[in-house]
């Protein structure tokens, strides 16, 4: 059996490796102006951005909708058809403008990257619709990707080391 002291030591190991893991969110995430445009309507999508120093974030819009600009600096912002590009330098937030179709849904999607962190991930995916209506695909069975929800393992660690660190010294 382990010792008291040996316990409580392990117990603040578990706890260092989990805790930044339940602590640490994405450090990038989407808000919408609107998630249900008009037709041709020009809507709002701000990044904000935590921790990253020198990085870039990546967006992907849906079929027809289109990027109609950004206060970014320009020689910050990359456009390739559907996907818009931002490089990040020290930013916390960058705003952009996106101009509905006459019609369709679909998710805008995005990854971000960390180059002085060394780390990358993926910006939750936000939903729109024109006017509401789904588009024809999604109507017919497919559904919209759903955003995931963060593990909660790691949050009940935690819980059960703090526990575990607390009941281990009282006998």
């Amino acid at each position: 059996m382990i010792g008291l002291p040996a316990n409580r030591l392990f117990c603040l190991l578990l706890l260092s490796l989990f805790i930044p893991a339940v602590v640490c969110g994405a450090p990038v995430t989407r808000t919408l102006s609107t998630a249900e445009p008009g037709a041709g309507e020009v809507f709002d999508i701000s990044l904000s951005i935590d921790g990253i120093d020198l990085g870039g974030v990546v967006e992907t819009l849906p079929a027809g909708y289109a990027f109609t600009g950004t206060e970014h600096p320009d020689d910050r912002v990359t456009v390739r058809g559907q996907s818009i590009g931002f490089a990040v330098m020290n930013d916390t937030a960058i705003t952009y403008s996106v101009t509905a179709p006459a019609s369709g849904s679909g998710d805008i999607t995005g990854t971000w990257e960390d180059f002085l962190g060394e780390s990358d991930g993926q910006v939750a995916p936000s939903h729109v619709a024109v006017d509401g209506i789904e588009t024809a695909a999604e109507s017919a069975g497919e559904k919209p990707a759903a955003q995931e929800a963060a593990s909660p393992v790691a949050a009940l660690a935690a819980v059960a080391a703090l526990f575990i660190a607390g009941w281990g010294g009282r006998r």
